[in-house]
């Protein structure tokens, strides 16, 4: 697949660097401001999801979201906006790789080191759920995980990706088409598989799946079809 933006290029302001990645509703990018030299990584909303009017409201309200908070293990919106029929967002960049990429390197990690790690992510939690946003697809591609600043504490993470959060009191309307299943399988509470009303608890329930996989290699049920995964939930 083609990349929306050319190496060199700019967006919002921001001239690419590099390609990062592709998730589930768009691209990433490495990119530096030109006048202050300031960092980004850059998000588009991918072109075929921007045409609906649903994933449109949901990009936009993660930045909104997100730049509400201000919390050292969560990923600081810069700005966000639209450049040439392009949605985009510039956020914090991160030195270092998601937990994903961790543990698929160096597998199964010493118990002391999930729980610093994954103490970071559930610092970001609380905070997020004081002002009751709910992120909901908490996983290890959702962490990252950089250098840190003393023998305390070596590495630094941030919880990213807000774009299926909800506010529990305010967001009445579905941003995902009928029947669309929201999350990831593998960390989904039972609540959210059974399509009832959620709280902060679907959270706390997919931290402890990526716990299970932080400290065995692998998420909690290992399954060939993914109505299974369900079900074992």
């Amino acid at each position: 697949m083609q990349q929306s933006v050319d190496v060199g290029g700019e967006i919002g302001g921001y001239r690419v660097e590099s390609f990062i990645g592709r998730g589930g509703m768009g691209e990433v990018y490495r990119a530096e401001h030109p006048e202050t030299g300031k960092k980004a990584a850059v998000k588009l909303l991918s072109p075929e999801l921007a045409r609906t009017e649903g994933f449109r409201q949901r990009f936009v309200r993660e930045s909104r979201y997100v730049g509400l908070m201000n919390h050292p293990n969560i990923v600081n919106v810069y700005e966000s906006g639209e450049d040439d029929g392009l949605l985009y967002m510039a956020m914090e960049f991160i030195e270092g790789t998601d937990l994903k990429h961790l543990l698929a390197k160096e597998g199964p990690l010493q118990a002391l080191r999930a729980i610093s790690i994954l103490t970071q992510v559930a610092h970001a939690l609380d905070a997020a759920h004081s002002t009751g946003l709910l992120h909901r697809d908490v996983k290890p591609g959702n962490i990252m995980v950089g250098e840190g600043d003393s023998l305390q504490q070596p590495e630094h993470v941030c919880l990213t990706d807000f774009g299926l959060s909800k506010r529990t009191s305010s967001d009445s309307l579905a941003l995902t088409a009928a029947g669309e299943f929201v999350g990831t399988i593998d960390y989904t509470a039972p609540e959210q598989v059974l399509g009832k009303n959620c709280d902060h608890r679907v959270d706390v329930y997919a931290l402890g799946c990526v716990l299970f996989e932080c400290l065995t290699g692998h998420p909690p049920f290992q399954k060939e079809r993914d109505v299974e995964i369900l079900y074992a939930h």
